[in-house]
């Protein structure tokens, strides 16, 4: 009997490393403090709360070593009851921007751009015809969406290359380069026409062959018309797109021509690969210095240190700092988020526009709530109108500048549905105050700006109703004449 105690005894060492204890198993944490084996029932939940409103969302929390959780929830179709599952493909969106940044990565990496010159060293002579200042853009100015371009429609279906879009759909230069976050499609897509032109392949092709390929990302798409993945191609069919509220949204897909900036679509797997790998920070460049220069802020919160941009990846606050991009096209919403100091990373697709239920807050299950703004934002903040740069601030939509999309009311407790909830910055410079926030400026407007903008529309308003009831009055005074000059007419 003392012998086997004995030999007991003697295997409880082993046995301790085999099998693992709670307290090891519970180490493994997630930046709130939960355990991984949490987040699933917490996931679940969540969307059990949401699933009136909701169509399909699929998510995976993960780590530099494997998946934590992955869940399909929902429908792809709701007539048909057709139910999201691993083989599903979403629409991206801007996140599509992530790998043109990592392409002009890539590049400099191998010393064939810089960063910081100007960018019409890349470009054909005067190929840039609206610029308005003297200070010349760079390519860090296009990653922080900071070159001063005016909105500009890019939505467009047809065959027009990449170069046939960025000569024939120039905006207007309105802000000096550094100065003002307008996030802009158009300067992505610029940034896209340089790596072809560097490159000396399509978009695509560079896409596919250093980015794709050696993440064996073998479902998905970025072509318009997703003809260059058969797969894609096929799938993309079967799902139909909603609304926020999940109600049937017609019209959803659009051929998007100027495809780096929003068209890439795929698998939640081919998604999740590509994020990893910017978790892992192992593939896709050849040397570790340049991840470290890719994460470091390539821009900041005005007046601080606080990272707002690093080099095309947008930071954001929840209860960690995390960094990464989001998505909306047509008819999809997605996000890619990751905190790189405890290597924990999510991504989310919907096939709902402008979904931000599960975008903006689920993350917060395993991020953290987002983080308020600090004491010295709020005593610089004036309540007011504000108007998102992002606008078309000159040119003949630039009377959309005045809908509530773009031009809004911030109270005294900056609550205004656009922030969405966001850490902000409030600051002023050279007369004009601002909020800055991941993704974009809002501009404070003066009562006088406000007026001049109104009483415009205003004006346009009342010209097309007079030139309405001109026609009406010449119409009618045409056809009492033509009766006057034949009395027979009146007879019957």
């Amino acid at each position: 009997m003392k012998k086997l105690l004995l030999f007991i005894c003697s295997l409880l060492p082993v046995l301790s490393i085999i099998i693992p204890s709670p307290v090891l198993a519970d180490s493994k944490t997630l930046p709130t403090g939960d355990s991984y084996e949490q987040i699933g029932q917490k996931i679940e939940d969540f969307y059990k709360k949401n699933e009136k409103t909701s169509a399909a969302m699929e998510t995976a929390v993960f780590d530099t070593n494997g998946t934590i959780y992955r869940g399909n929830f929902g429908y792809i179709d709701k007539e048909k009851q057709t139910k999201a599952d691993d083989s599903t493909i979403f629409e991206w969106g801007s996140i599509t921007k992530l790998t043109v940044w990592i392409s002009v990565m890539q590049l400099w990496e191998e010393g064939k751009i810089d960063l910081e010159t100007d960018i019409k060293n890349y470009l054909p002579k005067d190929f840039l015809k609206h610029l308005n200042f003297d200070k010349p853009i760079t390519m860090l100015d296009l990653m922080n969406h900071q070159a001063g371009f005016d909105e500009q429609n890019t939505y467009l279906k047809g065959d027009k290359s990449i170069e046939e879009l960025m000569k024939t759909r120039q905006p207007n230069q309105v802000f000096e380069p550094g100065t003002t976050t307008a996030y802009s499609n158009f300067g992505t897509g610029l940034a896209a026409y340089i790596v072809e032109r560097i490159s000396g392949q399509s978009f695509s092709d560079y896409a596919h062959e250093h980015i794709f390929k050696p993440l064996e990302m073998e479902k998905t798409a970025i072509l318009p018309d997703l003809s260059d993945n058969a797969y894609v191609y096929e799938k993309h069919k079967e799902v139909k797109s909603y609304d926020a509220n999940g109600n049937y949204k017609k019209d959803s897909d659009f051929e998007l021509s100027l495809y780096p900036v929003g068209r890439a679509t795929g698998t939640l797997d081919d998604l999740q690969k590509f994020a990893q790998a910017l978790l892992k920070k192992k593939e896709l460049f050849k040397h570790p210095d340049t991840w470290k220069t890719l994460y470091t802020a390539s821009s900041t919160y005005p007046g601080t240190d606080i990272p707002l941009n690093a080099h095309g990846f947008w930071y954001q606050e929840y209860g960690v700092r995390v960094i990464g991009h989001g998505g909306n096209s047509g008819g999809f919403s997605s996000y890619i988020l990751l905190d790189l100091e405890s290597g924990i990373g999510q991504v989310i697709m919907t096939n709902q526009f402008q979904e931000k239920i599960y975008n903006y807050k689920m993350p917060e299950l395993v991020f953290g709530p987002k983080k308020s703004p600090n004491k010295q934002s709020y005593a610089k903040f004036h309540p007011g109108y504000y108007r998102s740069a992002r606008t078309f601030n000159s040119g003949p939509f630039s009377f959309l500048r005045t809908v509530p999309g773009y031009t809004y009311y911030i109270n005294e407790k900056a609550d205004a549905a656009q922030l969405n909830g966001d850490f902000w910055v409030a600051s002023e410079s050279q007369g004009q105050e601002k909020i800055t926030r991941a993704y974009g400026d809002a501009l404070r407007q003066s009562n006088w700006d406000l007026i001049k903008d109104y009483g415009m529309l205003l004006l346009a308003g009342l010209a097309i109703l007079f030139s309405e009831i001109s026609l009406l009055t010449n119409a009618g005074i045409d056809l009492y004449r033509l009766i006057l000059k034949n009395p027979k007419r009146r007879l019957h």
